[in-house]
């Protein structure tokens, strides 16, 4: 097979593309149009790895025209490319994590073309149509595209096999701004074939047309107008083969920094809050476990307003936390037992045991603040009250009184590790 634009000796092969969208994921793979072209359909799986939500399925089922012949020496013309992409409901509670409600853009697809004489890998760029994301459950989604125009140099079978995908896609919101997953709102995203499956898309007789004179004028094809790339060159590298298992699944991690205060209402001070929250999500069920840590802190305070004190105090979580997503928040419920490991009068020991603490967990649900982003974090607020105290030594009962109380706030401030 010759290219126009190469010299006779080099020999160049026809090729097929494939392309996808994940975090929203699509696919495209591509086929040859001539006048005897016949309807070809291949479905492939794949897992794409995205920002936010990890390793997840693509569904591509590839339906295209292909020849099942090409004389040699004679040009195949532009290959088309047609394709529907079935994004799974992860993906799309994912998307509507970060407020996404359409996604577009690119996906650079690699195929082979293995002739006589000839294996050629080839990445060809095809555009994604801008889709509306849905609230809930699986969407589908429509790519097209072309490869350059090819001629075989000699004739035999031509096989056409498809490969992974790279993803250059953007989730938008509704006024049409970027959503900030990445600091210019384009996902770049691979997606690997899964393994087992027969990745052919057809096999081309190539007949002796008695020539091999390569077309007069150049016959590589740009991508549609739609396309804000132009398509890159083949590849020199071999086309990447299947995984030989899919990337795992399993929860989505999330880790937050926490910094903040809290006000003790009983004593009438406040203590500054810091530590970190690491979250396991279930985006299926929308539902998640995590583990909350506060570093040890201290408040100041005044009994009857003119006895000064203080105390140290160290919070420990009691069992793990759960809580909901909720839009692009959630709301937890956080669970926790809280010690004074040190209270002080006018600078005197009054406790000292570590033991010092509540006698029963304290409870609170915390609501993420209207403006809070799962890729940046934002406030984090609730109430909660605080029972008797044991274990505090002889004045025990004294130090009780003053510390149970009732509409002690947090107000915490979350940033995305």
């Amino acid at each position: 097979m010759r290219h126009p634009r190469r010299n006779r000796k080099t020999a160049v092969a026809a090729a097929a593309t494939a392309g996808a969208v994940g975090l929203a994921a699509i696919a495209l793979v591509a086929g040859a149009q001539t006048s005897s072209a016949d309807p070809v359909s291949l479905t492939l799986n794949y897992h794409c790895t995205y920002p936010l939500v990890g390793s997840q399925s693509l569904k591509v089922v590839i339906n295209t025209d292909l020849p099942k012949t090409v004389a040699t020496g004679q040009a195949t013309g532009a290959f088309n490319i047609k394709a529907i992409s079935t994004i799974n409901a992860d993906t799309v509670s994912g998307l509507n994590l970060i407020g996404a409600k359409t996604i577009e853009g690119q996906a650079i697809a690699k195929a082979a073309v293995a002739a006589p004489g000839i294996n050629l890998p080839v990445s060809v760029t095809n555009t994604v149509e801008k889709t509306d994301i849905p609230a809930s459950g699986e969407f589908s989604v429509n790519a097209s595209g072309q490869t350059p125009s090819l001629t075989f140099d000699k004739p035999g079978d031509a096989k056409i096999t498809v490969g992974d995908i790279e993803l250059k896609v953007t989730p938008r919101k509704a006024d049409g701004s970027v959503t900030g997953i990445t600091p210019d709102g384009t996902i770049d995203a691979p997606c690997t074939q899964d393994p087992g499956q027969n990745n052919t898309l057809t096999t081309i007789t190539i007949t002796d047309g008695g020539g091999s004179t390569p077309p007069t004028s150049p016959t590589d094809t740009p991508p549609p107008s739609s396309s804000t790339e132009p398509p890159p060159s083949s590849s020199t590298e071999p086309p990447p083969s299947s995984s030989t298992e899919p990337p795992g699944g399993g929860g989505i991690k999330y880790a937050f920094a926490i910094d903040g205060t809290t006000a003790l209402k009983s004593l009438g001070s406040t203590a500054p809050i810091k530590g970190s929250f690491d979250a396991n999500v279930d985006l299926a069920t929308k539902t998640f476990t995590g583990d909350l840590n506060l570093d040890p802190t201290h408040t100041d305070f005044k009994l009857f307003g003119f006895l000064q004190g203080g105390s140290d105090i160290k919070v420990v979580q009691h069992g793990q936390q759960t809580g909901t997503l909720q839009g692009t928040g959630f709301t937890a419920k956080i669970s926790f037992d809280a010690f004074l490991t040190s209270v002080s009068v006018f600078g005197i020991p009054i406790s000292s045991d570590p033991k010092c603490g509540t006698v029963s967990p304290s409870t609170t649900e915390m609501t993420t603040g209207p403006d809070f982003d799962l890729l940046k974090g934002g406030k984090l607020g609730g109430t909660y009250s605080l029972s008797e105290l044991a274990n505090c030594g002889q004045l025990n009962d004294y130090i009780s009184a003053f510390a149970k109380s009732d509409g002690n706030t947090l107000d915490l401030n979350l940033t995305k590790k």
